[in-house]
């Protein structure tokens, strides 16, 4: 979920010293709440949830922590980039080298943030991270055998970005597999798709 939804911005205080913000979005609330379960269930601290109101937009809904300690963590052991991540963001060679069961949980996170189910159950992701859209591509066939193709674009002539579809009987298939503690928020995710 945090790779992609999450961040760790590069911030300092009013005093110009060095502050480290632990950070998650997303517009469902109920994510987010997952988000902060999984957090505290991995580090046993609560961060903090609030929502943003946007002009024409549906709220943000943030978790935030600030925690140098928690920070290193997820830059250092995690591997996630510290500061703006999108383009330089990949799966942690720890989860492409793991065991299956770490690979699903990864997938699902994933799934939840910069994925979807489309109305006719075809699975989506589409990111601006080439290394995420790989890296996926990697863990798909290892973990299920499908061979997915990767579709490059470029919108308003700079923005580039990359999509990879799995079809209605992969997407089954996939889900089928998908941790079980988790079926309600498959569900939700499900329906808010159609």
């Amino acid at each position: 979920m945090f790779a992609g939804d999450g961040c760790l911005p590069i911030s300092h205080n009013g005093e110009g010293f060095r502050i480290y913000p632990i950070r998650f979005y997303n517009t469902n609330k109920k994510y987010v709440e997952l988000f902060s379960n999984l957090f505290y269930e991995l580090f046993g601290i609560r961060g903090k949830i609030r929502g943003r109101e946007r002009k024409n937009k549906q709220i943000l809904w943030e978790f935030e922590k600030y925690s140098v300690k928690l920070y290193k963590i997820i830059n250092n052991d995690f591997e996630i980039h510290c500061g703006k991540k999108a383009l330089k963001v990949g799966i942690p060679s720890f989860i492409l080298e793991g065991n299956d069961e770490l690979k699903k949980h990864f997938f699902f996170g994933l799934l939840i943030t910069d994925g979807g189910i489309r109305k006719k159950n075809s699975i989506i992701f589409h990111v601006s991270s080439e290394k995420l859209i790989y890296d996926l591509k990697r863990l798909i066939k290892d973990l299920w055998v499908f061979d997915k193709q990767v579709v490059r674009y470029v919108q308003k002539g700079k923005y580039v970005s990359y999509q990879l579809t799995l079809k209605k009987e992969e997407s089954s298939i996939v889900l089928s597999h998908m941790p079980r503690s988790h079926n309600p928020v498959l569900r939700r995710l499900s329906l808010s798709k159609k």
